[in-house]
């Protein structure tokens, strides 16, 4: 599994995080001020957000509702 670089957008801390080969968001931990993120891999790298400002789409738990409720995978 390979790696990517992040800035934390909660302290900017750069980190490296685990690719997971899709494009499924997932949170983040910092490792500096322990807050937690998320992390949408892209076409082109990644973005980040701050928990509870990402679109529904963008979130693991929103998204996981959202699909759920759809029957959707």
């Amino acid at each position: 599994m390979s790696t990517a670089r992040v800035r934390c957008p909660n302290c900017n801390a750069d980190q490296d995080i685990p690719v997971h080969g899709d494009y499924r968001p997932f949170y983040v931990n910092c490792t500096q001020c322990a807050k937690r993120f998320i992390v949408e891999p892209v076409q082109n790298g990644t973005v980040v957000y701050r928990d509870g400002e990402a679109p529904c789409c963008s979130d693991p738990e929103c998204r996981e509702t959202e699909l759920g409720d759809s029957g959707q995978e």
